[in-house]
C-alpha cells in the first residue's frame, strides 16, 4: 500500500508576469470551472500541436480527459494554467500538468500544452517553473517526460534541461528531468528555469513578508 502526504503548497493563487513578447499574463491553478475555456483552447490547436500534445491526429481533447484534468483527486496531479487577463476571446495561452505516480510516489509525469500563437516565448519555461515548485511541495523528485522523435522543439528544450533521454521501444523517447537546481546545467534553457523559479519564490516570500507585517500591526 502507498501511502501519500498532505501538505499546503507555499504557492500564491495566481501570479502576475509577461512572455518574452511583454504580454501580460495570469498564473494560476486550473478550477472546474475552466472545464469550457480547456475545451476550447484545444480545439484552436493546429493538426501538428495535437498529434505532438496527444500523440494522435484527433482535433481537441476528449470529455474524460479534460474532466480529469479539471478533477480534485487528492492532490495526485496538479494542473496551473498560463492566462491573458481580463481577455475572454482567447482561451489561454497555455497549461502543464504533473501526475504522480503509483508506482513510484517521488515521480510524476508532466505534460504542456501551449497554444501555437504562443509558442518560443517562454510559456513553457514558466508553467516548468511553477509545477516544479508545487511537485516538491507534495515530495515528488522527479518529472518523466514522453516525447515523439518528430518534436524536434521539445527534444532540444528537454536536453538544455540536463534531462536523461532513453529511447522507447514503441517508439518517443522518455526524458526524466530531477528536480535539483543544482544538477541544472549551465544552458540557455537551465538558466531560463532558474530566473523563474527564483521569480516565483521571491514573489512568495515577498507576500509572505507582506502578511506577516499585516498581522504584526494589528
Amino acid at each position: 500500500m502507498v501511502f501519500y502526504c498532505t501538505h499546503m503548497s507555499a504557492l500564491l493563487p495566481s501570479y502576475r508576469l509577461t512572455l518574452r513578447d511583454q504580454l501580460p499574463v495570469l498564473l494560476r491553478p486550473l478550477t472546474p470551472d475552466d472545464r469550457e475555456r480547456i475545451t476550447d483552447a484545444f480545439r484552436r490547436l493546429s493538426p501538428e500541436s495535437t498529434y505532438f500534445r496527444f500523440w494522435t491526429s484527433f482535433r481537441g481533447a476528449n470529455p474524460t480527459f479534460i474532466e480529469r484534468l479539471c478533477a480534485d483527486d487528492n492532490g495526485q496531479h496538479r494542473t496551473w494554467v498560463l492566462v491573458i487577463e481580463n481577455n475572454d476571446d482567447v482561451p489561454g495561452v497555455g497549461g502543464g500538468s504533473y501526475w504522480r505516480s503509483t508506482e513510484q510516489p517521488d515521480s510524476a509525469e508532466v505534460s504542456f500544452t501551449v497554444g501555437d500563437e504562443f509558442q518560443g516565448q517562454g510559456a513553457g519555461t514558466i508553467l516548468l517553473a511553477v509545477l516544479w515548485e508545487d511537485a516538491l511541495a507534495a515530495g515528488i523528485r522527479q518529472f518523466v517526460a514522453y516525447v515523439l522523435d518528430e518534436n524536434h522543439v521539445m527534444l532540444t528544450w528537454w536536453a538544455g534541461l540536463g534531462a536523461a533521454h532513453v529511447r522507447q521501444s514503441h517508439g518517443g523517447w522518455e526524458l526524466t528531468l530531477q528536480l535539483d537546481e543544482s544538477l541544472l546545467p549551465d544552458t540557455s534553457a537551465a538558466n531560463s528555469l532558474r530566473l523563474r523559479l527564483a521569480f516565483l519564490r521571491a514573489s512568495t516570500s515577498d507576500a509572505s513578508e507582506l502578511r506577516t507585517q499585516r498581522l504584526t500591526r494589528r
